[in-house]
């Protein structure tokens, strides 16, 4: 169990089905929210000039830092399903960007971008990433 864990959201290595990236996904948006939520509940209230600068690393910048790689880590295996080199995802950070550029607001191409790697059925059979995740759970 603890190895499928950590093969599933520490490793770049293999392929996911769209089922396992939108769970995979939607589970740790959970978790951020439940880190966010928890962190706004400890923090003791508004501190206006007392406050540390913006750019400390505070416990939950820390966190949410922490849980960029197991996001990366599904983004590059349900791009593997695609049979698309995982580096591709770097092109994640070009999303701000564009969203500026577009006028329009930053979520709405990562919501884009989640919705069509949940759509998109990955290549079919055994491909250079590795096993078929579909054949693998046996459908």
């Amino acid at each position: 169990m603890l190895s499928t864990f950590s093969w599933f959201f520490l490793s770049v290595k293999g392929r996911i089905s769209r089922q396992e990236f939108g769970l995979g996904f939607f589970g740790l948006v959970l978790v951020d929210m439940l880190v966010i939520r928890i962190s706004v509940r400890l923090d003791p209230g508004p501190r206006y000039y007392d406050s540390p600068p913006a750019d400390d690393l505070s416990v939950l910048r820390l966190l949410l830092m922490l849980s960029l790689w197991p996001f990366a880590a599904i983004l590059v295996k349900r791009l593997h399903d695609l049979n698309v080199s995982g580096w591709w995802a770097l092109t994640i950070l070009a999303i701000p960007h564009l969203a500026a550029a577009l006028h329009v607001k930053y979520w709405i191409p990562y919501l884009a971008l989640v919705a069509a790697l949940s759509v998109l059925p990955g290549s079919k059979g055994d491909n250079r990433f590795g096993r078929d995740p579909l054949a693998r759970a046996g459908i």
